[in-house]
C-alpha cells in the first residue's frame, strides 16, 4: 500500500457510467459521471504492488471505500476491478473491510462493531514490516539477538508456511476462530490458532481453479513439493527481502540447487535455458482482472493437469479439533453464498444445526446461521438467531442492520425501524441499513425522516 502520487490519467466506460481519472498538485482524483450525476472522489491510498494492477481505495468520513477501477501495468491502462466485471453500476460503495487490508498493510485500526470505519489515522505503517514475517520486535530492538526474533527458517513446517500463507493462500473461505480477529495472528505461530483457510477438494492427478493468491495450493501440486515433502517451503526458492535482478538466472540456480545431478531427455533445452519460462508460465487467473500471474505449480510441460469439479471442501489444515465441524459448517455457507451453491450453502447450515450448542456465545455462529434463513425467507427464525448474534455482540452497526432486515420482511416496520436506527447509530455510513431505512419512512409516509437520513450521509461525505 502506498499514498498516491502522479496517477496515469485514463477513462472508463460501461453502459451508463464514465469513471475519468486525473492527478494534481493537490491529489490524484476519480470522477464518476452515472444518469446525469457527477461525483468527485479523492484517491486517499493506492492498493497492491504494481507489478499487476495498481488498486484504489477513497476515505468517506473515516471510512473506507473500494474504487471500481484498477490499473493494469500489462496494457499500461484502466479497466474495471476484479469483482466489477457483470456489475451493471460501478460505484464507490464497496465497503474495504479489514479482511481486504489483512494483506495490503501493515497495521490497522478498525472501528469495533462497523464495517469500514476506521481511525482518523488508519494506518501506523502502509507498507509490510518486520514484524509480519518475524513476531514481535519490541525485544530484539532492545537487545539483538537470534534467540528474540521469529526466523520463518527454522520453525516447525506448520509454523514457518504460515507466515507466508496469511497472504498467499486466500482459499474459498477464511473461518475466524470464536473471539478471533485476523490481526490476532503472530508470526510464529500456525494459522490455526487464529483462523482457518477452506479449499475445494479435487480429485488426485487434477487442479482447482488457477487463482490470485493461491501459491501455496499450487506448489503444494507440483512434483517438486511432494517429492520433498515439509522440506521444500516458500523460503526454498524466494528470498523474501530482495528481489533478483536477473530472474531467469536466480530461479535456474534455484532450480538446479535440487536437480543438479537430473538427467534431462535429449530434446531438453540446455541447463543454462530459463527453467521458469517453461516449468512455471504466466497464466491468466480466473479471478484477477486483465493480468497475468505465474503458475507455482511446476508443471513437466504447459497445462499438463487437467482441470476438475471440486469433490467437497476441506480445510487446509486442520483447525483444534473443538471448532472442525463449526468452521467447516461457516466455510461451506461462506463459499455457496460466494459461488451459488445451495448445495453448499445447506450442508453448511445442517453442520451448524449440529454444533451450535456448543457455542452457546457465539455471535458470528448466530448471525451465520440467521443469514442463512433469511435468504431461504423464513425471516421469523432469522430474526431469533440474529437477536442472539446481537444479544452477544452488542454495539455490532452490521448485526443489528441485519435483525432490522429480517424486522422488515416480515412487516414489523416499527421494530425495523428501531434497529436500523441502532444500526446508524453505531455507524453513520452503513450505507446498507440507510438505504433499507430510507425506504422503511417512505414506505410508511415520512418523507421528512427519510431526507433527514439522506442528509446526514450528504453532510458526512461532503
Amino acid at each position: 500500500m502506498r499514498l498516491p502520487g502522479q496517477e496515469p490519467e485514463g477513462i472508463v466506460r460501461v453502459p451508463g457510467t464514465v469513471i475519468r481519472m486525473d492527478s494534481n498538485r493537490e491529489g490524484a482524483w476519480q470522477t464518476l459521471e452515472s444518469d446525469g450525476d457527477t461525483a468527485k472522489y479523492r484517491v486517499a491510498y493506492v492498493i497492491g504492488s504494481g507489478a499487476h494492477a495498481s488498486g484504489y481505495i477513497i476515505s468517506l468520513a473515516n471510512h473506507l471505500f473500494q474504487s471500481p477501477v484498477a490499473y493494469y501495468r500489462r496494457r499500461a491502462a484502466y479497466g474495471l476491478a476484479p469483482g466489477y466485471e457483470n456489475k451493471p453500476d460501478p460505484d464507490f460503495t464497496r465497503p474495504v473491510e479489514p479482511g481486504c487490508l489483512f494483506c495490503h498493510a501493515d497495521s490497522f485500526t478498525a472501528v469495533s462493531g462497523t464495517e469500514n470505519e476506521y481511525a482518523a489515522t488508519p494506518f501506523q505503517h502502509l507498507s509490510i514490516s518486520c514484524s509480519r514475517c518475524h513476531g514481535p520486535i519490541d525485544a530484539h530492538l532492545r537487545h539483538a539477538s537470534s534467540t528474540n526474533i521469529v526466523n520463518p527458517a527454522r520453525l516447525e513446517p506448520a509454523a514457518r508456511d504460515s507466515v507466508c500463507e496469511q497472504c498467499h493462500l486466500k482459499g474459498l473461505a477464511r473461518v475466524l476462530n470464536p473471539g478471533k480477529k485476523l490481526t490476532d495472528f503472530v508470526a510464529g505461530q500456525p494459522l490455526e490458532q487464529t483462523f482457518t483457510i477452506y479449499r475445494y477438494a479435487v480429485p488426485i492427478g487434477t487442479e482447482p481453479p488457477f487463482k490470485v493468491i493461491s501459491q501455496s495450493e499450487e506448489l503444494a501440486l507440483s512434483r517438486c513439493k511432494r517429492a520433498s515433502g515439509d522440506r521444500m517451503w516458500c523460503g526454498t526458492c524466494h528470498d523474501p527481502h530482495n528481489e533478483p535482478q536477473d530472474p531467469v538466472s536466480y530461479y535456474r540456480a534455484r532450480c538446479l540447487s535440487c536437480h543438479a545431478d537430473t538427467h534431462f531427455a535429449s530434446d531438453h533445452p540446455p541447463r543454462t535455458s530459463d527453467c521458469i519460462g517453461c516449468h512455471m508460465p504466466k497464466r491468466k487467473p480466473n479471478d484477477g482482472g486483465h493480468t497475468v500471474f505465474t503458475d507455482h505449480r511446476i508443471q513437466r510441460t504447459n497445462h499438463d493437469t487437467p482441470a476438475a469439479e471440486p469433490t467437497g471442501i476441506v480445510p487446509w489444515r486442520d483447525p483444534p479439533a473443538e471448532l472442525a465441524k463449526r468452521n467447516l459448517g461457516m466455510a461451506s455457507i461462506e463459499a455457496g453464498i460466494e459461488g451459488g451453491s445451495e448445495g453448499e450453502v445447506e450442508s453448511g447450515y445442517r453442520t451448524l444445526t449440529e454444533v451450535q450448542d456448543q457455542f452457546p456465545l457465539d455471535s458470528e455462529m448466530y448471525w451465520t446461521i440467521g443469514y442463512v434463513l433469511y435468504l431461504r425467507r423464513q425471516y421469523g427464525e432469522a430474526a431469533t438467531n440474529y437477536e442472539l448474534a446481537v444479544r452477544f455482540d452488542p454495539n455490532s452497526s452490521p448485526k443489528e442492520a441485519s435483525l432490522g432486515s429480517a424486522y422488515a420482511a416480515l412487516g414489523r416496520s416499527e421494530v425495523a425501524e428501531m434497529y436500523l436506527e441502532r444500526a446508524l447509530d453505531l455507524d453513520p455510513l452503513n450505507l446498507s441499513a440507510a438505504e433499507l431505512l430510507i425506504g422503511l419512512y417512505e414506505k410508511n409516509g415520512r418523507p421528512e425522516k427519510a431526507e433527514a437520513v439522506r442528509q446526514k450521509i450528504q453532510d458526512l461525505i461532503h
